[in-house]
């Protein structure tokens, strides 16, 4: 009977372990092994076709390897960021939920199983946002970020899952008041400081399998640029960095993309003329062509029309189409004359949607039946491009009593501040941007509100922080204009700072 009993425990025993064992090598698990790192490269390169072929066979080799389904989600991510291209966007999210749910089958013990599935949520977020549907956006970041701080509990070391909490941590600490609540109702608060100090330790940390660095980099310059008013720090860390990389097209989108709106209009025009683009190898994007026309514009090159008509004919999406058309009436406002803007600022009110805020400018001013000054647009467009002595010449050509007209006045001394700070002349343009802002705080343009985050702006910089923070809650008091959305964020995030 001893000897029976005996017997009968071994075998129970050896089938335990045949079955843990079973399971074991049966279990889907997390392989970031080199050729998923070799995929992600070329994924964040922009080399969609050549990512997918290694996601493939990888997928051949080591069907339990779950790391493939979480990169391919990237591949949807960067085609449609890229692309704005809504019938692809209906297509593709249905891949969130599967992915999501084959992800949950996986190694709970790998740090890995929560990250993965929060960096699907934040990348669907951001596309969502893009097309409008704002409400499955905003639950699909509460999702990442629940996600993210418990695998932080777990996994404090974890270099991929801080990049991503210090992403969050930035954008909601720029959350504008009026939100606030609801950020709030949804567990959501942040910090921009501490989420760039993150970021940055990332990069200048000496960490071979760090894979995520440019990813890194490029989240940090955006957030410099967007969020922390460092427009000159988001354009040196890529330069630091030597971007763009040969043959890796992200990095010279982003070159083109921050230097294209930070005044270094003539080197983003060389990058993204330079962006390898052959639609073969690399993720099409339409965008660059209207970067590339942006540019042009910038130095009154009436060739950017070539670049905004190519935008027009391969974009598949809504966003930009009236920011173009505004573009183009104004190149023929300077080369053709009043009829020919007529006609063309006519085209905006009947395409795309008011959703960003260049396409809900480039509407306001289409219905407001207003024709911009051949000579101020002149002076904004070299401005923006970094062309600032050109743009300081044309200015000294014309006097404030040259405008009657109250609008104008605005629009001329606001000009005449920028010129003044950018080109470091600080006290002259404190005293006309504080013109701007007494002149147009109660009127229906963005100009006193920009003159007013400026104004913050130097302020901060000066250490002077209770002007600072008067002019920030200047800025975010004054909502009847068209940049209300993107002035606010800035405004808020200046709070932020120097709270």
């Amino acid at each position: 009977m001893y000897n029976k009993s005996k017997k009968h425990t071994a075998t129970i025993f050896l089938m335990v372990v045949f079955l843990c064992n079973f399971f074991y090598t049966n279990a889907q698990n997390f392989d970031f092994n080199q050729k998923c790192k070799t995929a992600y490269i070329e994924a964040i390169s922009l080399k969609y076709k050549s990512a997918q072929t290694l996601l493939d066979a990888e997928q051949r080799e080591h069907p339990k390897n779950l790391i493939p389904i979480y990169l391919e989600n990237y591949l949807d991510f960067l085609e449609l960021f890229t692309s704005e291209n809504k019938s692809r966007f209906l297509l593709l999210k249905q891949n969130q939920e599967s992915r999501i749910t084959q992800l949950q089958n996986g190694d709970k013990n790998s740090p890995y199983y929560l990250f993965t599935q929060a960096e699907i949520h934040i990348q669907w977020a951001v596309i969502k946002i893009k097309f409008g549907d704002y409400i499955s956006a905003v639950l699909d970041i509460r999702k990442a970020n629940k996600l993210l701080q418990e695998n932080s509990l777990k996994y404090k070391d974890f270099k991929p899952n801080q990049k991503s909490v210090a992403m969050l941590q930035c954008l909601f600490g720029s959350i504008p008041d009026s939100y606030k609540w609801g950020g709030s109702l949804l567990g959501l608060s942040g910090n921009i400081e501490q989420g760039i100090s993150t970021l940055n330790s990332l990069l200048v940390q000496n960490n071979s399998d760090y894979i995520y660095k440019d990813e890194t980099l490029i989240i940090y310059s955006m957030i410099q640029f967007h969020l922390n008013n460092k427009q000159e720090e988001a354009w040196n860390i890529l330069k630091k960095n030597n971007y763009p990389i040969a043959g890796n097209a992200m990095s010279y989108y982003i070159t083109g993309y921050i230097g294209a709106y930070v005044g270094h209009s003539t080197a983003a025009l060389k990058a993204l003329e330079e962006m390898p683009r052959n639609n073969s190898i690399y993720i099409a994007a339409p965008i660059v062509d209207y970067l590339i026309g942006l540019c042009k514009l910038y130095s009154l090159d009436k060739t950017a029309l070539i670049n905004f008509d190519t935008f027009l004919k391969n974009n598949k999406g809504e966003n930009y189409k009236k920011a173009v058309y505004q573009k183009i009436a104004w190149l023929s406002l300077i080369n053709k004359g009043y009829d020919a803007y007529k006609a063309d600022i006519a085209k905006v009110k009947d395409i795309g949607v008011e959703v960003i805020d260049a396409d809900k400018q480039a509407q306001k001013e289409a219905v407001s039946g207003i024709t911009p000054d051949i000579k101020l647009l002149k002076i904004r467009l070299l401005c923006d491009g970094g062309h600032y002595e050109k743009a300081k010449s044309l200015e000294q050509t014309i006097k404030e009593e040259d405008y009657v007209e109250a609008r104008k006045k605005l629009e001329f001394l606001y000009r005449k501040a920028r010129i003044y700070h950018l080109t470091k002349d600080i006290n002259q343009a404190i005293l006309d941007y504080k013109k701007v802002v007494d002149l147009g705080k109660d009127k229906p343009y963005y100009y006193a509100a920009n003159a007013a985050l400026n104004l913050a702006y130097i302020y901060e910089e000066q250490k002077n922080k209770a002007e600072a923070i008067k002019y920030y809650n200047l800025c975010l008091s004054m909502k009847d204009h068209e940049y209300v959305n993107s002035l606010s964020q800035k405004a808020k995030a200046g709070l932020n700072r120097l709270d």
